[in-house]
């Protein structure tokens, strides 16, 4: 399927996405790079995917990656204009931002990105590409792959003058003659941005990777490796990174799959009779394989010494149970019948209540940002929604936390004494601080959106450790007189990396002798009004 030009706009004002597909993502250094340039994306409740692969070496193509990526996450979630539109002001701008960038630092000069997005709505993806990352569809019929590289031997490839074999063992493979950073360009700039629209069937697969996968496998292995984990998105991911290293992992090795609610079922429907036999005779295997391991079973019944040591080496498959929680149900009592090891999983919906993290216990929204947490109508402007108060080792991702008129919120996150993962949230509406890190506490926070508070977006408080990485924060401090956006105490010691930073001058937070505060200014980005 060719391009779309730019001069082909689809008509919609207000894009609706589905969700009823699965998805996975996973990225891994490769065997033979200590630095990982590639970065992506996965929004299952926006239906936004997208790999994105650095460029320049010595960590700069990271850099790039990350500016990229947070440009892009900032237009595609801002949802005006048709979709095709924001995918290409989303690429114009993460383009001229990574040049600008690139500029700034000797270090930066010449680093670029090449990428590939994905939109998916309404039974259509909606792919911008750049570069020699690759998008692949996947259909009963077999695997077609929809971008086409810019580069010398991607085009060969594509005209059919080399294999796919040939250039896969290339020398100039990695080669490109386009990409996101290196010259400014403009949204109509025809000869930039290709954009694809194609159909995602309820019974398709969508693959996104970067060449660190096409480069070490080819794209049989990807379809088989589809056909065979078909209905578990992470066991694709999985194998198929794992393929790579065991091919050489000689690059970055990205992998961002998507598929259809129907695609298992299409596949198991289409599995030939010869395949069916084969699963009949493991069926057999497996049969006596379990019969034997009965037998070892009650060996091991005799000798308690041998059963311990087997506990001691599947403590996860033992002790690991979920929690589902429905819109009717109160997350707090799930909380409280979890114990360590547990997921407390939620449905989408609203929820009044106010949240105590625990040890060892994972909260998460099942579709990501779709789970609502607001405060009790007898709540005070003054109160947290959710707190981590002397816990260890707990997640808490995928929800988002809202205060306005009719629903106080003081404090979005409060984080006391505490070591846990707090990922893909998102905060607004909070009058004192979306979220507050005191205490002996070690928290991270990952890929959030801190957005229209009143209060401050952040305070690390002063003996407090934080790590706080790629996440977007903008128009907070609404209702202070000096638009206070973070709040670093001495004695902090904050990690900041990869985060956008909108309204918030490179000087607020700390005082020019704060030790982690070259790195602040280094490794964030603060865009321009």
């Amino acid at each position: 399927m060719g391009p779309v030009q730019n001069a082909a706009r689809v008509v919609r004002d207000s894009p609706r996405v589905s969700r009823d597909f699965r998805a996975a993502a996973g990225s891994d250094p490769g065997s033979h790079r200590e630095v990982n340039e590639d970065r992506l994306h996965c929004d299952l409740s926006r239906g936004i995917f997208a790999v994105i692969d650095g460029v320049g070496g010595q960590a700069a193509g990271g850099r790039a990656a990350d500016i990229a990526l947070m440009s892009i996450r900032t237009r595609l979630e801002r949802e005006t204009g048709t979709v095709i539109d924001r995918v290409t002001e989303a690429i114009t701008i993460a383009n001229n931002e990574v040049l600008r960038a690139g500029v700034s630092r000797p270090e930066w000069r010449g680093m670029a990105c090449v990428l590939t997005i994905v939109v998916v709505e309404d039974g259509r993806a909606i792919v911008g590409h750049v570069g020699d990352t690759r998008l692949y569809k996947v259909t009963r019929g077999g695997i077609a792959k929809i971008t086409r590289d810019h580069s010398p031997v991607g085009e060969r490839e594509d005209a059919r003058q080399l294999s796919e074999l040939e250039a896969m063992r290339h020398p100039r493979r990695n080669e490109v003659y386009r990409d996101v950073g290196s010259e400014v360009h403009d949204p109509s700039d025809l000869d930039f941005i290709d954009i694809y629209e194609t159909p995602f069937e309820p019974d398709a697969a969508l693959l996104l990777c970067s060449d660190g996968l096409t480069d070490a496998i080819a794209s049989t292995k990807i379809r088989e490796t589809v056909a065979e984990f078909a209905g578990r998105p992470d066991r694709v991911v999985d194998t198929l990174i794992d393929a790579a290293n065991a091919a050489g992992g000689k690059d970055n090795i990205t992998v961002v799959y998507v598929e259809g609610e129907r695609f298992a079922e299409a596949r198991s429907s289409t599995v030939p009779a010869k395949r069916r036999r084969r699963a009949r005779l493991g069926l057999v295997s497996a049969l006596t394989v379990a019969v034997a391991l009965v037998a070892a079973f009650a060996a091991l019944r005799l000798r308690p010494d041998w059963r311990a040591s087997l506990t001691r080496r599947l403590p996860g498959v033992l002790a690991e149970r979920s929690i589902l929680v429905r819109a009717t149900e109160s997350i707090a009592e799930a909380l409280q019948r979890a114990g360590p090891g547990s997921t407390v999983i939620v449905e989408p919906g609203e929820y009044h209540e106010r949240l105590l993290l625990r040890t060892g216990v994972r909260l998460i929204s099942r579709v990501p940002r779709a789970a609502i947490i607001r405060l009790p109508g007898d709540a005070s402007e003054a109160d947290p929604a959710v707190v981590a108060n002397g816990i260890q080792d707990a997640e808490f991702a995928g929800f988002r936390i809202l205060g306005d008129a009719a629903s106080a919120l003081g404090t979005g996150v409060l984080v006391r004494n505490s070591d846990l993962s707090i990922v893909d949230i998102e905060v607004s509406g909070a009058t004192s601080i979306a979220i507050d890190v005191g205490g002996v506490s070690r928290p991270s926070v990952v890929a959030s959106d801190i957005r229209d508070n009143p209060g401050a977006a952040l305070a690390i408080r002063s003996g407090a450790e934080a790590r706080i990485v790629h996440n977007v924060f903008m128009r907070n401090g609404l209702s202070t007189s000096v638009g206070e956006t973070l709040v670093i105490e001495a004695g902090a010691r904050p990690l900041l990396s990869g985060n956008v930073f909108h309204g918030a001058g490179r000087n607020a937070p700390g005082s020019t002798g704060d030790p982690w505060r070259p790195a602040f200014l280094r490794d964030n980005w603060f865009p321009r009004p």
